[in-house]
């Protein structure tokens, strides 16, 4: 059974202002236990919080790239193997999947909140844990322990996905409902990509002030990225779960093996579709990203560890137009159609690109250019629009499962895609990554046509629908309706 399509005409004055009403408090009702009171300022805060978290989790996934050129520069390419670079980019995207799934399921079947704060617990104990690594002489012995500590980040920066982008995407939908698509776009994707180049100019910021002493600018880098996660762990002590949540969800209702099959049968085509964009995605974009300061490293004469740190500012600057353009485009010509051009955009670059290397490497500043620009399309289309999809598309009570699922698939396809990338670059030189990258946009392309267009969906409606069917299997919605 699919879930009807809801057309654009849909607008928040179609429905009762239940939930504006009982954020602000003015609207009482019959039941007082059926209440869920909270402030307007509690919403403001979870929002703000969502635009912080998601910079730290950009932050986080970007100290990939100056980690990985200043142990190579400590420990030499016989010291820091691309096996060991790999497993060090890999430990953070696996501890991201176990987190997706877990705190996807967790985060709809006990609350939002209490999911967030755990998160950013484990980002702070992971990245401290990371953070004090070079306190002894790099050895082997420490690159394992930097791959246990990033990897116990990685579950927090992967589990902050699913409560974070619920939260987000519900209250967004309650403070202002026609404009939740880019509003999603602006605190998701547009501030993980602002966390790159930002994290950047720090980098070279404390390169020149420490006259390229590594260890002291590996020391700074993480120890901002540990303060980042405390100052969510405050904000998230004062926010609620949504109204929406509050109304549908799952947590007081019995979890027989028939609730998730219903589920499955109802949701499977929008899981599958979604799962396999985030995976095509994510397997070009996240190891052409974190391979970029490698690339770039071998491009830069005598590879000069300040001048690949400023065109690496630049490169992860580029992206940053793509994003804004996204969120504006998620409206104007809506969510697929988004993705679909940006897919595209990827496409022709990446063949250019990898048509053009050996021409390309001789001129840094055109490459990094066209560099950047693929990465702009990236971040414009997909980047900006499947996570929008994602949580979207499926109604309150299983939306961070459904999320959490898309996600690890996402970061599964990250994982395969780095481990695919570095033999691939070894093997067959930079230019083969570029071709590859070309050919999964096209199969990206294919997939984008086959998703819902969100845009259309209205949340309340959905969930509404969802209690229908469940109710005429003998199921109930509703934190207060009986199991």
């Amino acid at each position: 059974m699919s879930v009807n399509h809801q057309s654009d005409e849909t607008h928040v004055a179609d429905f009762p202002s239940k939930s504006e009403a009982v954020i602000i408090g003015e609207e009482k009702g019959d039941d007082s236990e059926n209440l869920h009171h909270r402030k307007k300022w509690q919403s403001n805060v979870t929002i703000v919080s969502c635009y912080i978290a998601n910079f730290s989790d950009g932050f986080q996934n970007s100290l990939a790239n100056p980690t990985n050129v200043i142990f190579k520069k400590l420990l030499g390419s016989a010291g820091y193997s691309a096996d060991m670079k790999t497993r060090i980019s890999n430990s953070l995207i696996i501890g991201a999947i176990l987190g997706v799934v877990v705190l996807g399921y967790t985060s709809d079947m006990f609350s939002r909140r209490s999911g967030l704060l755990f998160t950013s617990s484990l980002v702070v104990i992971g990245t401290l844990m990371s953070t004090v690594a070079l306190s002894v002489h790099p050895s082997h012995n420490m690159l394992w322990y930097f791959v246990i500590a990033r990897g116990i980040a990685g579950f927090g920066v992967g589990g902050e996905y699913p409560p974070s982008a619920a939260a987000g995407i519900e209250e967004s939908d309650t403070i202002m409902r026609k404009y939740r698509g880019p509003l999603f776009v602006s605190f998701t994707t547009l501030m993980a990509t602002l966390a790159g180049p930002i994290l950047q100019i720090i980098y070279l910021i404390c390169l020149v002030a420490s006259d390229n002493n590594l260890t002291i600018t590996f020391h700074a880098i993480y120890s901002i990225a540990t303060i980042i996660p405390l100052i969510i762990i405050v904000l998230r002590i004062f926010m609620t779960d949504s109204v929406l949540f509050h109304d549908s969800n799952l947590i007081k209702q019995r979890r027989s093996p028939k609730l998730y099959l219903l589920l499955a049968r109802r949701y499977w085509w929008r899981i599958l579709t979604t799962s396999l964009a985030f995976f095509l995605y994510d397997f070009i974009n996240f190891p052409n990203s974190i391979m970029s300061s490698t690339i770039i490293a071998s491009l830069v004469k005598d590879s000069d560890i300040r001048k690949t740190a400023i065109w690496q500012v630049i490169l992860a600057v580029l992206p940053v137009p793509g994003v804004m353009i996204g969120a504006w485009l998620t409206n104007a010509i809506g969510r697929r159609n988004t993705g679909i051009l940006g897919f595209a955009g990827y496409m022709v670059l990446g063949f250019i690109i990898g048509g053009t290397y050996e021409k390309l490497s001789k001129n840094i500043a055109a490459f990094v250019v066209l560099y950047g620009l693929l990465q702009a399309f990236g971040h414009m289309g997909p980047g900006a629009t499947i996570g929008l999809i994602s949580t979207e598309a499926f109604p309150t009570a299983m939306r961070g499962m459904c999320y959490g699922i898309a996600t690890a698939f996402g970061r599964t396809g990250a994982a395969v895609g780095t481990e695919c990338f570095t033999p691939l670059q070894t093997a067959a030189g930079n230019s083969s990554t570029f071709y590859l990258a070309g050919g999964v946009a096209i199969l990206g392309i294919a997939v984008y046509c086959l998703l819902p267009e969100s845009s259309n969906l209205d949340l309340e409606k959905e969930d509404r629908s969802l209690e229908q069917y469940l109710a005429e299997n003998g199921y109930s919605i509703g934190q207060n309706e009986k199991s």
